[in-house]
């Protein structure tokens, strides 16, 4: 799993899928994996300076900045941009079930945030994008456009995480094949790094650098339906 959602409400899926491999979680911020996971030593073997700590049963390896420090820093962009950028941090879980049309329960999981910020725009205006895309560049930090949502990040998106597990699954197993499937512009750097790629849903403006590519799939179907489909026939090829 790549995703946006925090790591207690991908440890969630995870669990649930029977899931046994690691996972990148807040747009790459973090990667976790099972404590007992022998990657976890290929990982830290090929990467001695990151930095890991434990929480719940996993092994989170800590990719991005801080959240305390990505708060701060969405206050004084918005100060700097004259707009109110709304993050989860000053949402309630009532607000950001409502945002986001998820049960409460599950709000209060996506607000439990190590490395990523979610916020939204007031209003969908190419100049604001662009004048908080150079407010965060100036502070050393990032911001991606996702599914919903705008992200606040201080690290490389997805594809350092994404570069990072694919080392570890071939010091592992030696040669892979690797398939990424995304649906939203944060998804496309990582999507470049692997085997066969797959872009699901509509058509988007930005997509065109996936392309022509043998090794690109398009499949107008959004969701677990298009995934399905296109897991499904990449495999009866392989």
């Amino acid at each position: 799993m790549v995703t946006s959602k925090t790591l207690p409400e991908a440890g969630l899926i995870h669990e649930r899928l029977a899931f046994d491999d690691p996972f990148v979680f807040e747009n790459g911020g973090g990667i976790a994996l099972h404590i007992q996971d022998p990657m976890r030593e290929a990982l830290l073997s090929w990467e001695p300076k990151i930095e890991e700590f434990h929480r719940e049963e996993f092994a989170v390896f800590a990719l991005g900045t801080r959240y305390e420090l990505l708060v701060r820093a969405l206050g004084e962009i918005s100060a700097e941009v004259g707009t109110p950028l709304l993050g989860f941090s000053a949402m309630s879980d009532e607000e950001v079930a409502k945002a986001t049309r998820l049960p409460v329960e599950q709000a209060a999981k996506a607000r439990l945030r190590l490395f990523d910020e979610p916020f939204m725009l007031p209003e969908a205006s190419p100049c604001l994008a662009a004048q908080i895309q150079a407010a965060a560049t100036r502070r050393g930090l990032a911001v991606v456009k996702g599914g919903r949502f705008w992200h606040l990040i201080g690290h490389s998106g997805k594809e350092k995480a994404v570069s990072i597990l694919l080392m570890g699954f071939r010091k592992r197993y030696g040669d892979v094949v690797s398939i990424g499937l995304g649906d939203s512009p944060n998804d496309f750097p990582f999507l470049q790094l692997v085997d066969i790629r797959v872009v699901l849903g509509e058509r988007l403006i930005a997509e065109p650098v996936l392309f022509p590519s043998e090794r690109a799939h398009r499949y107008d179907v959004a969701g677990p339906k298009g995934w399905n489909q296109a897991v499904l026939d990449i495999l009866a090829t392989l």
